[in-house]
């Protein structure tokens, strides 16, 4: 009889737990925060395509009275295929690392180093 109530009251101990963990997994996305150093827009969009990654496309929520910039993830932009950039964004994070966000014209922004300059050719 005794191990009967242990064992029941470990299972109501480890109720709570059991429910929190899949709550835990579907928290909110990361925020990475800037200082903006250096922007540029560009008059005539230019032509960059993903190679075989999808990378993460970001939602900017920039400050009015400084010159900070937060980006969250919201999507994946699709693999090889070609976008048109009409903005460039130069960044700095707090360890002072310098980085570059470009504005995919009706995605979002997309840390450079993801996308390659040009239009995308299929390999033979």
């Amino acid at each position: 009889m005794k191990k009967i109530s242990v064992v029941i009251a470990s299972a109501l101990l480890a109720l709570p737990l059991a429910f929190s963990a899949p709550t835990a997994a579907n928290a909110a996305p990361k925020k990475y925060s800037y200082t903006i150093t250096k922007t540029t827009n560009y008059k005539k969009a230019k032509v960059y395509h993903t190679k075989d990654a999808s990378p993460y496309v970001f939602k900017a929520k920039f400050m009015a009275d400084r010159p900070t910039v937060t980006f969250q993830a919201k999507s994946k932009l699709k693999a090889s295929t070609n976008f048109y950039v009409t903005k460039a964004l130069r960044v700095q994070n707090k360890a002072k690392k310098n980085g570059t966000f470009l504005y995919v014209k009706g995605q979002g922004w997309i840390a450079s180093s993801k996308l390659t300059t040009g239009k995308f050719m299929r390999a033979d």
